[in-house]
């Protein structure tokens, strides 16, 4: 052999062996990623000092769910008192005030650590401020151990901080659209009020038969118009229960005039045309529900205990499912929000994985739904003397309120900077299709182009 083909020979031999080695040592850290993935979220050390920054919208909601953040808060820096937790309160509930408050932290060079976001700013919050996505840096084991134990989270629940296949968000406050109804004007109306409507055409009929009798309010819908507040997340539970969709699947464009979502749009027009529905504020329907002249509001579930106590006890109040279109059950979505990490620094991340697995406990859940009066996302915890089942066996409107968690879709969040825009032309064009006769079709065609540019 010549000395050039020797020469060669050996080349090929180290070349062979590099591979070899190269291939070794990527099987060997893939193997280390996936372990280190699989692993549990380590937790802050004991003798590791550090403080993190919690943005939420709870002390908005009153003196109570104020008391009730910071007895969380005190509960957790007693358990780990290395971790200091720094309570930056929102001032506004309304739709684009987290995410324009992070947006101001962020100029300020002082993000939070933890944000309680609303479901329907989730999108733009983790694509423009990086959330961490859970999946990768928390891993499967800490996310599965989070999800189960003792009192595991509602299976359906569990997706709606996902975003393309990954958890970006772990709910914690949620509520879903209920039908609350007057028992004594559906009585008075010959209506029975141990069989509520379960389809909007029956809606419909209802509701016309309780205007007629007693000039009354039939029905305010929290969907649309002044009750909405212009935010689409209970209109987007009609718009699914009609199988209609709100963008394509890849979130890259709206879809408002698809065939679907114009059947419901025909649906609330029929309201509308028919004079079963008024156009009130959720003051508004409060009062005339205390006054006992409003038959039937669809709303947030959270809303049952203002109208306990607009009732009184003068009328007997009910509660059912949400309405459907008959050929399909109602599928109900979530407002509410969930908890995202936007910390890059690692320690500081361990502290917020340890904050979110205390404020999701089943111990912190309980006071969430008795507190505040949020639906508890660990199913279990209802019928546990150490929980909920006091409290539950004398709230006669919670076993709807868990039924629909069993079936809850996701509150579709729109993508970029207008996603609070693109909810306010949904809202505004069935508003204008139900209480102002405007055409189904030409409406959403309209709102489909406008909407097209926004989200570009």
């Amino acid at each position: 052999m010549t000395k050039k083909g020797r020469l060669s020979r050996a080349v090929a031999a180290v070349l062979a062996a590099l591979l070899v080695a190269g291939l070794a040592n990527t099987a060997t850290a893939a193997a280390a990623q996936k372990k280190t993935a699989d692993a549990a979220f380590p937790a802050v050390p004991a003798n590791t000092k550090v403080s993190i920054k919690l943005a939420s919208y709870l002390p908005v909601l009153g003196a109570q769910a104020v008391a009730t953040l910071n007895g969380f808060i005190a509960g957790f820096q007693k358990a780990h008192p290395n971790i200091t937790v720094t309570l930056e309160p929102e001032a506004s509930t309304a739709e684009g005030a987290i995410s324009g408050q992070v947006q101001q932290d962020a100029i300020a060079g002082q993000v939070p650590d933890v944000v309680q976001i609303p479901f329907g700013e989730m999108l733009n919050l983790v694509h423009s401020f990086n959330g961490i996505n859970m999946t990768k840096v928390v891993g499967a084991t800490s996310l599965a151990a989070e999800w189960g134990g003792a009192n595991p989270y509602a299976p359906a629940i569990t997706k709606l901080g996902v975003i393309d296949g990954n958890v970006y968000a772990i709910p914690w406050t949620l509520s879903t659209p209920l039908l609350f109804y007057n028992a004594d004007l559906f009585k008075a109306a010959g209506l029975d009020p141990a069989n509520p409507p379960t389809t909007w055409p029956q809606v419909n009929r209802y509701a016309q038969a309780i205007k007629k009798v007693h000039n009354s309010t039939g029905i305010v819908d929290g969907c649309i118009g002044a009750a909405s507040s212009g935010i689409d997340w209970c209109l987007q539970s009609m718009i699914f229960s009609a199988s209609g969709t709100v963008m394509n699947p890849k979130r890259t464009a709206p879809t408002f005039n698809n065939p679907q979502l114009i059947t419901a749009m025909k649906a609330l027009q029929s309201l509308g045309n028919s004079g079963a529905i008024d156009n009130l504020t959720t003051g508004q329907a409060i009062q005339a529900w205390g006054a006992g002249k409003l038959g039937m509001f669809l709303s947030t579930s959270a809303m049952q205990g203002s109208l306990i106590r607009a009732n009184g006890g003068h009328f007997q109040m009910m509660v059912a499912n949400e309405p459907g279109f008959g050929h399909t059950i109602s599928v109900p979505t979530n407002s509410g929000s969930g908890l995202v990490i936007l910390s890059k620094d690692k320690i500081k991340q361990q502290a917020a994985w340890m904050l979110i697995q205390y404020l999701t406990s089943a111990e912190s859940m309980t006071s969430v739904t008795e507190n505040i009066g949020y639906a508890p996302l660990r199913p279990s915890i209802v019928n546990l003397p150490q929980y909920l089942k006091t409290w539950a066996a004398a709230q006669p409107f919670l076993a709807p309120a868990m039924d629909q968690l069993s079936r809850i879709q996701q509150w579709q969040a729109y993508p970029g900077p207008n996603y609070a825009a693109l909810s306010g032309i949904l809202v505004n064009a069935a508003t204008s299709i139900t209480f102002q006769g405007a055409d189904p079709q030409s409406t959403m065609d309209a709102a489909q182009s406008q909407a097209v540019g926004l989200m570009k």
